[in-house]
């Protein structure tokens, strides 16, 4: 068997894709809890399902434990502030004041002018290493305020250049990578 993967070279190779950010939130007890996270896919279309990792030490880990619920909320280019809001070390109800917050089906909390959230009933989950792998049913989707999703790769924030016919790309960029 070959030596393992070193952690800091994977961590430093998995930096190399470009991931959508969201803001993955859950609510029980009268407590919110929300997190900013890039480990977000579509798991299967029929039946609707959303898969998201979650660090088993953070608090929003707790919250959907408990709540068997989520919401996966998209967040837009402009939402990096509220992206760094979500991903430092600020925790509790404090950092849903800077936005206006609501809820569908599972109670979880839904930001309002997100790109889209969807809200979640967990189905399954798998621990696996330091996270656990849940599964959520999408109860409701919500399309918010129109937009290009944030992505972050490389340690950065960055959007999507447009691939609307007729609008110019930033300079050194192509749709084709030559």
């Amino acid at each position: 068997m070959d030596k393992p993967v070193d952690i800091v070279q994977f961590k430093l190779g998995m930096r190399s894709l470009a991931h959508a950010v969201s803001i993955v939130t859950a609510a029980q007890g009268g407590h919110r809890y929300g997190m900013a996270a890039t480990a977000v896919c579509s798991a299967t279309a029929e039946p609707p399902t959303v898969l998201v990792c979650l660090n088993r030490t953070s608090a929003t880990h707790g919250g959907v434990t408990r709540s068997k619920a989520f919401c996966v909320n998209v967040l837009r280019a402009e939402d990096s502030d509220l992206c760094n809001l979500f991903s430092g070390a600020q925790a509790g109800d404090g950092r849903f004041k800077s936005r206006e917050w609501s809820k569908l089906a599972t109670g979880s909390p839904v930001l309002l002018d997100a790109l889209v959230s969807f809200d979640c009933q967990v189905i399954k989950k798998m621990v696996h290493g330091s996270h656990t792998i849940f599964l959520g049913q999408v109860e409701q989707v919500l399309f918010g305020k129109k937009g290009r999703p944030l992505l972050y790769a490389e340690g950065q924030y960055s959007k999507l250049a447009s691939m609307a016919h007729g609008e110019p790309l930033p300079e050194g960029l192509d749709y084709w990578g030559f």
